[in-house]
């Protein structure tokens, strides 16, 4: 048996419907799918969330997200930033690790009439995915720092993140096959920064959710930004975010600590953090939100069960951080 793959998205559609393949698995439709353009139809954004919420990058996380996701967080954020601090001043939001920026935006939507004069910095590590179109034929899908995802060839789409069921030994030999001439390509050093070479294309796959591209094109207080969990930026913000990401799953204690460090030199004094996971079986929000003071985190409140890392947090010592 083989599966052909998904190109166009009246094929996504019409493949849904007939259920040959379930919305929640979708590594057969081209990636290319999630360039919208910059007057994407309701069809085609719908096809991107779909997508974007079984995206899983080579580091093991995924990408899934989806409106009003953090409705009940939001209030209770909102609430202890009213509380903490004046709606006069320059008040600085970074929402980090904030996959597509759909989320972003809608907390942004409500902070802002709040604080008239607040920015806001939506941020991920990967805003974009590379497409490497070969002049013999063919095209992958990588992350920016050069890992494939997926391999396109009309008419297949193989997954090079996961194993095709054994159910298609043809899907599997692609894939296989995809592999290995991807770690056999002469690329230069420098491929990904020029669009051209001397056997391939280079081309760039926007992954920010296009409502948020517009409203960022629209208003210069909220900004686009590719930056880690673990950047350091001395005391450039009030209130800082990170759902979803540091979690003991993704990172080793180590590793985690070093999240911490990098979100406590970030925030200004008196700022607070917000930190957790959404239970994949019931969508259900579990974070602390923390205080950056003096000696270090205190709990202003816990939503749900709190952050996984909470305790870790309360023990990392703050005078190895800049306060």
């Amino acid at each position: 048996m083989l599966r052909f793959g998904i190109f166009k998205p009246d094929q996504y559609v019409r493949a849904c419907d007939d259920k040959r393949i379930p919305r929640s698995r979708v590594s057969l439709v081209s990636y290319d799918l999630l360039n919208v353009g910059d007057e994407p139809t309701a069809e085609q954004i719908q096809i991107f969330e779909e997508i974007s919420r079984t995206l899983r990058t080579s580091n093991g996380t995924y990408r899934t997200t989806f409106s009003n996701r953090f409705h009940d967080l939001d209030d209770v954020a909102i609430r202890w930033i009213k509380k903490s601090f004046s709606g006069a001043i320059e008040l600085r939001v970074q929402d980090r690790a904030a996959s597509h920026a759909l989320t972003s935006l809608e907390w942004a939507l409500k902070l802002f009439p709040l604080f008239p004069l607040a920015t806001f910095e939506a941020s991920d590590s990967m805003f974009s995915l590379v497409k490497l179109s070969l002049n013999t034929g063919g095209a992958y899908v990588l992350e920016p720092h050069g890992h494939p995802l997926q391999y396109i060839k009309w008419p297949f789409v193989v997954s090079l993140q996961r194993r095709e069921s054994w159910r298609y030994p043809i899907n599997r030999l692609i894939a296989a096959g995809a592999k290995r001439r991807f770690n056999r390509l002469p690329l230069p050093e420098e491929w990904m920064e020029s669009t051209n070479g001397a056997n391939h294309r280079v081309s760039t796959i926007p992954f920010v959710h296009p409502k948020a591209v517009q409203y960022s094109k629209e208003n210069a207080r909220f900004q686009l930004q590719t930056r880690s969990v673990f950047e350091h930026l001395p005391e450039s913000c009030h209130v800082l975010r990170t759902m979803n990401i540091l979690n003991a799953s993704y990172f080793s204690a180590d590793q985690l600590v070093e999240g911490i460090k990098a979100t406590f030199d970030s925030l200004k004094p008196g700022g607070i953090w917000i930190v957790g996971r959404t239970l994949e079986e019931d969508f259900s929000n579990h974070a602390t939100l923390f205080l950056k003071q003096q000696s270090g985190w205190s709990v202003l409140e816990r939503l749900g069960r709190g952050s996984e890392i909470e305790e870790l947090a309360l023990r990392v010592p703050p005078e190895n951080s800049r306060i």
